[in-house]
């Protein structure tokens, strides 16, 4: 694979996300979007930014969990699937490649302060250098953009204290013209003004530390530009007449000229041919890398992979988001230019903050973004809905470019990428899975290691968290009676890495298997230890428990950390379709098991769940109790027919065992405060009953999580 060298470090970091974003969104954009919702504008701009920020932070945290190149084509594809990534990928492609083009236009703009040369042919000379400059490598263009950066800074800023002194209150009257429907018109307009901030994750394989320097660059830029956006177009508007603003392709240069004469017009004019080649520059540079990316996936022609050996940089691709920029240079006009761009950055905005949360509920292994967005996962609620909002008020242009991006990306995946490709996505792999319950033969291993298994009483799954493996083991050596327990330990890696690429012998797996031959030795268990590499960590679990015709397989509580809501639970799922019983513990650091507590919950009680709560009676010398729970309204006669149920549905199986009936108000808290009092927690595991209980957690789960003692959930098999 080719790779990118880390040169980038925060102030450049900083300077590409404000290169990228500086420029047409304020040197030529606040006058063609003043025409949509008048001296509004500026809280347009406020708006915009706002709205922009659940994706900022939602992008910061992929960036870091996948720091390569292709940015936001890569998270989607490694979430969605390939077909999703290549029309994102291309769609990501065009929108920067139009934005770049709205840059050049208005580099022409600028220009004509100087010469008469047409805006067109300006553009096209402009293009053809700054092409020139990105092959020459990213680190000679990160100098020069940040010079750039700062001097354009600097200027802006004395444009602004300049413009506060000739503000007139006046001109913001009315403030709304063309009501609130105009301002979100504008709002969804001007989003492709910071459509540039976030694109150095593009680039995120050049970027030296991005754990901590692409989420700082990101965030830092976001504010700086929103907050300079809002007070220019403010200026803007106490100073400029609003019906030649509204026409106005240079309203920078025609602030300087009313402040400070001709002459600083012309610096103005400098400034803003400069600002607009660089952003052009930038947008190129950032474009260019997902042709790159998605030929390395496979999905485009090899050629856009290919990196020039002097200069490391995708020359193929460069060249050809050149002549794309070209393209519609010539052909497109300026204003649906910038509508297509916007509309579809605010449906990769929505993409970017559904892949967090799909990322995190699905609990998917590989990924570990040392930047975690915060207010997760309303941040990102908010963002969806928000953007979902202004899209559906941006009109016909929605359905336009959308459909276009889905028609250019999903020809290309059909016609190149489909046969070169057999990745899933997390989505899919997550998915309810039906090739895992049509196929109850063993299917084809993605190991050979699985072939050596020979058949198992009880397999235990380690899926790398757990807090004490040996508990683990101790628990399955119970559940197999003598049998054979087969200790498997799982690392699930994305469809993109090779397994034959990735060492199973690290320290972790060295550590457990000398611990765990230890204790088969110590305490005369007969195990087997293997170390898994997949891409499809319930794929494997589900072929293991067939091949092995296991009875139990055993595996740690997951819990409910990582996210405050789950769309659909992959493992619970799968553990109601395995054709074997599932002992699931969560270990509260109690080592010693004296006092055991069976919670039996409300219809029949299942008579393996009682035999499995006699073995771990026996099996650590513990006192069992079965407790149920019922309301404090029911009548003496209500409770003793509880009490009655509750012996007979324990006798046969567990005759020296106590019962206890508890009345209360809240079962849930009744419950919990109980467990203070035991070692151990057991009790069946039940399917979610709503879908309520399936993305905020069931009243088992509830339990599991408030619990003061170990809990141990049993679920028998439904096959």
């Amino acid at each position: 694979m080719s790779q990118l060298e880390r040169r980038i470090g925060l102030v450049s970091v900083v300077a590409i996300c404000l290169g990228a974003a500086l420029g047409s969104g304020i040197f030529v954009l606040p006058g063609i979007a003043s025409e949509l919702t008048g001296p509004s504008i500026w809280l347009a701009y406020a708006i915009a930014g706002f709205c922009v920020l659940p994706a900022a932070v939602s992008k910061s945290e992929l960036s870091t969990a996948m720091p390569t190149s292709g940015g936001t084509y890569i998270y989607i594809e490694r979430t969605f699937g390939p077909l999703a990534g290549t029309v994102a990928g291309i769609g990501l492609w065009i929108s920067l490649l139009l934005k770049s083009t709205f840059s050049l236009v208005g580099f022409g703009a600028y220009l004509a302060v100087f010469t008469d040369i047409p805006v067109q042919q300006t553009a096209l000379g402009l293009l053809i250098f700054i092409v020139g400059i990105n092959l020459l490598g990213v680190s000679k263009l990160s100098k020069a953009v940040l010079f750039i950066v700062m001097l354009v800074l600097f200027s802006l800023g004395l444009l602004l204290i300049g413009g506060s002194f000739t503000f007139e209150p006046r001109r913001l009257q009315p403030l709304f013209p063309e009501g609130f429907q105009g301002l979100l018109a504008a709002t969804g307009f001007v989003f492709v003004a910071f459509a540039g901030v976030d694109k150095v994750a593009a680039i995120a394989e050049e970027v030296k530390d991005p754990g901590k320097n692409l989420p700082r660059g990101i965030l830092i830029s976001l504010a700086t530009i929103t907050l300079l956006y809002t007070s220019l177009s403010l200026v803007f508007v106490g100073n400029l007449d609003g019906d030649a603003l509204a026409q106005d392709l240079r309203p920078v240069y025609t602030l300087a000229q009313k402040l400070g004469g001709d002459v600083a017009g012309i610096l103005a004019g400098i400034l803003g041919v400069l600002t607009l080649t660089s952003m052009a520059n930038v947008g190129i540079m950032a474009a260019s890398r997902f042709p790159f990316a998605m030929s390395r996936e496979n999905l485009l022609p090899s050629i856009f992979a290919y990196l020039n050996p002097r200069f490391m940089t995708p020359t193929v691709s460069i060249i050809f988001s050149g002549l794309a920029i070209a393209a519609a240079i010539i052909f497109v006009p300026v204003d649906k230019v910038v509508k297509t761009a916007s509309a579809f950055m605010l449906c990769i905005y929505i993409a970017e903050n559904a892949t967090v949360i799909l990322l995190r509920e699905n609990r998917v292994q590989w990924y570990a973004p040392p930047y975690k967005s915060f207010f997760y996962p309303w941040l990102q609620v908010f963002g969806i809905t928000v953007c979902l909002g202004i899209l559906l008020l941006m009109g016909q242009i929605v359905g336009i470019t959308i459909g276009a991006a889905f028609i250019l990306g999903g020809s290309v995946y059909l016609l190149y990428g489909r046969t070169r490709t057999n990745r899933k996505g997390v989505v899919g792999i997550r998915g309810r899975r039906q090739d895992l319950i049509e196929e109850r033969s063993p299917i084809v291993a993605e190991r050979d290691e699985l072939f050596f298994f020979d058949q198992a009483a009880v397999v235990v799954s380690l899926f790398g968290e757990e807090r004490s493996p040996e508990v683990l083991l101790e628990l399955g050596a119970g559940l197999s009676e003598g049998g054979k327990v087969e200790v498997v330990h799982l690392t699930e890696i994305p469809e993109q890495l090779s397994v034959d690429d990735i060492s199973v012998e690290t320290s972790v797996i060295k550590s457990l298997r000398r611990r765990f031959q230890a204790m088969s030795i110590d305490k005369n268990f007969l195990v087997e230890f293997e170390p898994i590499v997949s891409h499809d960590i319930y794929k494997t679990v589900h072929e293991i428990s067939n091949r092995l015709h296991c009875n139990w397989l055993v595996k740690e509580w997951g819990g409910r950390s990582r996210g405050n809501i789950t769309i659909h639970n992959q493992m619970g799922w799968l553990e109601e379709h395995l054709a074997c019983n599932v002992a699931t513990f969560k270990d509260s650091g109690i080592r010693y098991f004296r006092k055991i507590m069976v919670y039996v919950d409300q219809g029949p009680h299942n008579p393996l769940i009682i035999k499995t709560c006699v073995k771990m009676g026996e099996m650590n010398d513990a006192e069992l109790i079965f407790v149920r729970w019922v309301p404090e309204d029911f009548s003496e006669k209500r409770v003793k027919a509880e009490r009655a149920f509750l012996r007979e549905a324990t006798s046969v199986f567990a005759e020296e065992s106590n019962s206890l009936v508890i009345q209360g108000r809240n079962e849930l808290n009744d419950i919990v405060a109980l467990t203070a009092d035991y070692d151990l927690l057991i009790m069946g595991a039940l399917p979610p009953q709503s879908i309520i209980d399936t993305m905020f957690g069931s009243k088992q789960d509830k339990i599991t999580a408030k619990s003061a003692c170990s809990v141990l959930r049993i679920q028998t098999s439904g096959l």
